[in-house]
């Protein structure tokens, strides 16, 4: 029973924390998973539990129609960063061997700000946890663009630091952290034998990842911060630890039991950073978000969708996505209509109670009014997609699809047909014809190719692939915090 006397106070105090979130600044949280299917969540149908995944949506906002940029990774996490399709300053493919011309730097350049920089003047710390895939030259490092770094800066890591070779180390701001295998004399086969790791299990990255967040947040949690976790889980080379493969090779074998366990530590790291939020008072007040890069790989499930990672189908560019801020959100929701990663932007520049500049050219929209309910407009009429002979557009429930540089396309009705199992381009011509033409009206907005993949873009850079300068450990002064120096 209580006492109608504490039960005032009680109610009382909610009140006063209430008022102090409406009133305070509200930290961010993203977790950005690599690779993982649209079907691979707990909450979505996935074989493998994730109950911490699962909590973010059944605790606040699940996006069904959830959309990333790219169906592959650095494309797609340049437009979460910028909240722009990234094709707008030339970033259309991952950092690759090719580009333009030699003056040419692949990544966001310094002109374009990113979400921890537009914070930052607002009074935010901000700090990325796991794999940066945005730009390789020293300027563009994640050391440089955030308060606080630790991870690798390449398309993918293996999940014990010592395996990978000296060009893709991990770093904790401006030190290299990490020590090859090969440079100890460990030989290989004894640290790892069909994906399962046997040793030095308590270096496994993705509990790293986790940790590293986890003292970001404790050490800031006086101040608003942003506390960016791209983790690599679950792209390759698919290697887990013994006892958790152990665990899945009951339920699946080979390298889908390496994926369901990598999944399963995914979501246990999920949980270790909304531990810590619920630990110090700081979860009321916090948005956080989880979603996907693209679609997931072959061992992943992308259930009931059509199509995988690096295509345009709605398994490729649909991912897991979902919010929680229970100062705003207070109850479960469901969100039907089509969002894009290149809404965090705005959404979470305006909640912190900045102003979306004109001269960002943003592409991505404030989805806050959106969720109020009622709300009947779509944040987005239209949305686009193009990547080398693939290109796409959805304009509200109807998508075209090509893959052949617009030669021909496919149409779909997607609210009924998501699985994109019926053509229906000849059933409805002109409507089909008007998206298209708005998908090519779109195009001519866009830069050319400035690197990536692509022999025909020119210039084959020689040192692609080899160790920068800042990857000697003698490169950078000790102390991380001091200006970027040569020995």
């Amino acid at each position: 029973m209580i006492f109608p006397y504490k039960k005032a106070v009680l109610v009382t105090g909610l009140l006063v924390l209430y008022i102090g979130c409406l009133w305070s600044k509200p930290n961010f949280v993203i977790f950005l998973a690599d690779d993982l299917g649209y079907g691979d969540v707990g909450y979505q149908g996935g074989d493998v539990p994730t109950p911490h995944i699962d909590s973010i949506s059944k605790e606040g906002v699940t996006f069904t129609d959830g959309y990333v940029s790219c169906p592959v990774c650095a494309p797609s996490r340049a437009g979460l960063l910028t909240g722009r399709y990234q094709q707008t300053f030339g970033f259309w493919d991952n950092v690759g061997p090719y580009r333009v011309s030699e003056d040419i730097k692949p990544g966001i350049p310094l002109n374009i700000p990113i979400l921890p920089e537009v914070l930052k003047p607002l009074g935010y710390v901000s700090g990325l946890f796991g794999k940066a895939h945005e730009g390789d030259f020293e300027e563009m490092m994640p050391f440089n663009r955030w308060d606080d770094f630790f991870g690798f800066n390449n398309g993918a890591s293996n999940y014990l630091p010592g395996l990978n070779r000296e060009h893709n180390p991990i770093f904790y701001n401006k030190k290299i952290i990490s020590q090859t295998y090969a440079s100890k004399d460990v030989r290989r086969s004894n640290v790892i034998k069909g994906g399962v790791l046997l040793r030095d299990r308590s270096e496994y990255l993705t509990d790293q990842i986790g940790d590293r967040a986890v003292s970001f947040i404790e050490k800031n949690k006086e101040n608003p911060f942003f506390c960016y976790i791209p983790f690599n889980a679950v792209h390759g080379p698919f290697q887990a630890p013994l006892e958790l493969v152990n665990e899945e090779e009951a339920n699946d074998k080979g390298q889908r039991a390496l994926v369901m366990a990598m999944i399963k530590s995914l979501d246990q790291n999920v949980g270790k950073v909304l531990q810590v939020l619920n630990q110090n008072g700081l979860e009321e007040n916090t948005m956080v978000v989880f979603l996907s890069d693209n679609g997931g790989h072959e061992l992943s499930s992308n259930s009931p969708l059509r199509g995988k990672k690096g295509t345009f189908w709605e398994g490729g560019l649909r991912v897991p996505f979902c919010l929680k801020w229970p100062a705003k959100f207070r109850k479960k929701k469901t969100y039907w209509k089509p969002v894009i990663s290149l809404d965090l932007f705005p959404t979470m520049l305006v909640a912190a109670g900045g102003e979306v500049e004109a001269e960002w050219n943003l592409d991505g929209v404030n989805l806050l009014p959106f969720l109020k309910w009622p709300n009947r407009e779509f944040p987005h009429e239209t949305l686009y997609w193009s990547w080398g002979n693939r290109k796409a557009v959805r304009d509200q429930n109807f998508k075209a699809v090509s893959f052949d540089g617009g030669k021909s396309f496919q149409a779909f009705e997607l609210w009924k047909d998501r699985a994109e199992s019926k053509d229906i381009s000849v059933q409805r011509p002109m409507r089909t014809k008007q998206v298209i033409a708005k998908h090519k009206a779109w195009e001519k907005t866009l830069s050319p190719p400035l690197w990536g993949w692509n022999p025909k873009l020119g210039y084959n850079d020689p040192d692609f692939g080899k160790p920068k300068p800042y990857h000697d450990p003698k490169y950078f002064m000790n102390d991380s915090n001091s200006s970027l120096k040569k020995f």
